[in-house]
């Protein structure tokens, strides 16, 4: 009877952890974190894989004993990292959206209306929704989700992975930064040479009203440039996904397989 009642509260320590780590994941992972998706959806995955899971992660009697409330927090800590990693990455389009916004005057309705604290411009929801769309597509959101199920032997409960450190997290950032920067490159050159053309006819014609006929422009080349992206998306969501889980994999993959989200090669443009 002891023997049942030892075992009972190892599975119900076990599974309660193991809930709360995913659970961490499914409240910081961008494709599962919306605010219109209820909560109680995200809880019913949660406990489906934590029974899946549980199991294969049973603490032993020691592990038992040390286990408390730091340890909670530091299963929810995991969970809510992994989960940030992608979004950290994701802050590529966003600098990809703001210099496209800066360029072709979208976010003039911000300088205009600052009470308004609109949380992202036109083309960073665009963007950031058919990301999102992609990362579906290629169930990057399973990747995330096997790296947890398979993350109780690396890092067991109560311990931080070891890989995740400043450094970890600088390298994360730069590495989104220099994605951003290098894929905003074909704007700015687009819109140097726009204003400059602008600059020059404005020379010749002082008349024409500037304004007018620099927005009636730049609105038409965001369009173009928008399509131009999106032809390059699934190579610009491989190299996202790719940096998030190099991340992840790091602090909890020992042991994980190296698939990465195959995607179709975008198609190149001229």
């Amino acid at each position: 009877m002891n023997f049942d009642l030892r075992m009972i509260e190892v599975f119900g320590t076990a599974a309660a952890l193991v809930s709360v780590r995913f659970l961490g994941l499914f409240l910081a992972l961008p494709m599962l974190s919306f605010r219109s998706f209820p909560i109680s959806l995200r809880i019913a995955p949660v406990l489906l894989l934590t029974f899946a899971v549980a199991p294969t992660a049973l603490p032993s009697l020691e592990q038992l004993k040390q286990i408390g409330m730091l340890t909670v927090g530091s299963e929810l800590a995991i969970g809510v990292v992994c989960g940030l990693s992608l979004r950290l990455a994701m802050l590529a389009v966003d600098f990809l959206a703001e210099s496209l916004s800066m360029h072709a005057g979208f976010s003039f309705a911000t300088a205009i209306a600052p009470e308004a604290s609109l949380p992202s411009t036109a083309m960073g929801e665009i963007l950031g929704m058919s990301l999102l769309a992609t990362f579906f597509i290629a169930d990057v959101h399973l990747l995330f989700i096997e790296r947890i199920a398979g993350s109780f032997a690396a890092v067991p409960f109560g311990a931080w992975p070891a890989g995740w450190d400043l450094q970890g997290f600088l390298g994360l950032m730069s590495g989104a930064f220099s994605i951003g920067l290098v894929m905003s490159c074909g704007s700015f050159a687009l819109y140097l040479f726009t204003n400059f053309m602008l600059g020059v006819i404005t020379r010749i014609s002082p008349q024409l009203n500037l304004m007018s006929v620099g927005f009636s422009i730049s609105a038409p080349l965001a369009l173009v440039v928008l399509g131009l992206v999106a032809l390059q998306l699934p190579t610009l969501s491989n190299l996202i996904s790719q940096a998030a889980l190099q991340f992840v994999d790091r602090g909890v993959g020992a042991g994980q397989s190296a698939d990465r989200p195959r995607l179709p090669s975008a198609p190149k443009t001229p």
